[in-house]
């Protein structure tokens, strides 16, 4: 046996814990435990085989012909080219009612042709040829400005995934504001369990960053349809996108969605970045990944002591494969004229574009290229990613940061607050115990 490379260790509050990244197995550790390991690195005999047996079974050391690093990069390219699921992030719109001082997309005018529905049609059913989940998110733009065009194209989708015997599952990233009774009601009848919504603090705070394109608040609008939402049976994912001029306004938007009783209501955060030229003018204000680390790390503290979804917070590190959808063969994003891209931050950006759906024809040099580099993003061919301890939960960071920064990978926000977050798990599990 040998030690594994994916430990990490450290003391909190006196007490000695380790957490293996590869299997995100946790442990309070004693004298025994590091006295073994001293064991295996100086090719000496551990006798206590049941403490062996346990830090095998929590994968903090591994057969000496295991190859750790070999056995990772599997996972990852497996999960990069798994031919059973497909993902689709649709924008039947880029057009938007709102103006938010950070967006990140150039708001554009039309809703999705009849010809272009017509086609993601036709790549659904040739999916559920093959597939065994389907999953489709509605984007834009705000995709309720076309809410005929995402209850066509549901109902053909359910019926394609019905007759395949395939799983389907959809999900809508919506400001939330155009949420009347109505639309709650034909968001059910489209099958999509769940949405993203999101408020970017107290009422004051939203309403100078989330704002009609008319410049009115929405602050009191969204909150009354997250409201109706939740008596609906349905109980949205509320993100708070975070940067300089909100951050210490948080408290207070948690603790008055604790007063509405949103306990149930998922709270996610979002580091607000300048992706694009279209809000480069927010730059200044942005949280660098180690300040938004921490930050978030203090207001998962406030979600858990206010009740929020004990099984969320703290949050715990999860394995990843791939990174997301952008560096997986079989997931694609797709605007209102049928360009096709890899990722979010690129819709609507031509040049970024990796093809036309409407069109049969072979990929350009710069399009191929496009698809080579998203695709083929590794935190693998980069030494500082190879050789880090926390790299079965980061994979390299986000593949868009990296190649807007000439190929260097961003790290993670576990780099800078995992030995806290842990911590606090560790803190959190010896109390209720």
């Amino acid at each position: 046996m040998k030690e594994s490379n994916y430990n990490f260790f450290f003391e909190y509050q006196a007490t000695k814990l380790c957490f293996n990244a590869m299997t995100c197995a946790f442990a309070e550790i004693g004298d025994d435990f590091m006295d073994a390991l001293e064991c295996l690195r100086n090719g000496q005999e551990v006798t206590d085989p049941d403490l062996l047996e346990n830090m095998e079974y929590g994968g903090f050391i591994v057969g000496d012909e295991f190859d750790e690093k070999q056995s990772l990069k599997l996972r990852s390219w497996s999960n990069k080219f798994s031919p059973e699921n497909y993902g689709l992030t649709i924008a039947p719109t880029l057009a938007c009612n709102f103006a938010c001082l950070y967006c990140y997309e150039s708001a554009k005018k039309g809703i999705m042709s009849k010809e272009v529905q017509q086609s993601i049609v036709e790549m659904v059913e040739d999916a559920a040829n093959s597939k065994k989940d389907i999953q489709i998110t509605w984007y834009g733009g705000e995709p309720l400005l076309a809410i005929n065009v995402i209850r066509e194209m549901s109902a053909q989708f359910i019926a394609i995934c019905a007759e395949h015997q395939v799983n389907y599952f959809a999900y809508m990233v919506t400001n939330g504001y155009l949420l009347t009774p109505e639309v709650i009601e034909q968001l059910k009848e489209c099958a999509i369990q769940n949405l993203q919504i999101t408020i970017d603090g107290p009422k004051e705070v939203h309403d100078s960053r989330r704002m009609l394109s008319n410049q009115k608040g929405t602050f009191d609008v969204i909150i009354s349809n997250i409201l109706q939402l939740v008596e609906a049976g349905i109980h949205p994912d509320i993100r708070i996108n975070v940067d300089k001029t909100n951050k210490d306004s948080l408290p207070q938007i948690i603790g008055y969605l604790k007063d509405l009783k949103l306990e149930q209501c998922r709270i996610t955060f979002g580091h607000v970045n300048a992706y694009t030229e279209a809000c480069a003018n927010i730059e200044g204000s942005c949280l660098n990944v180690k300040e938004y680390a921490e930050e978030t790390i203090e207001y998962q503290h406030l979600l858990h002591e206010a009740g929020f979804l004990a099984s969320e917070y703290p949050m715990y590190p999860g394995i990843k494969g791939n990174y997301c959808c952008a560096d997986s063969v079989y997931s694609y994003v797709v605007d209102p004229e049928g360009y096709l891209y890899k990722c979010w931050n690129d819709i609507g950006n031509v040049e970024k574009s990796i093809g036309l759906i409407t069109e049969d024809e072979a990929l350009t040099d710069l399009q191929y290229k496009t698809l080579a580099d998203y695709l083929l993003w590794s935190p693998f061919e980069h030494e500082k990613c190879i050789e880090c301890s926390i790299l079965p939960i980061c994979m390299g960071g986000c593949p868009f940061n990296g190649m807007s920064q000439g190929g260097d990978p961003e790290c993670e926000k576990w780099k800078y607050n995992i030995e806290a977050a842990l911590g606090f798990i560790f803190e959190n599990a010896s109390t209720s115990v």
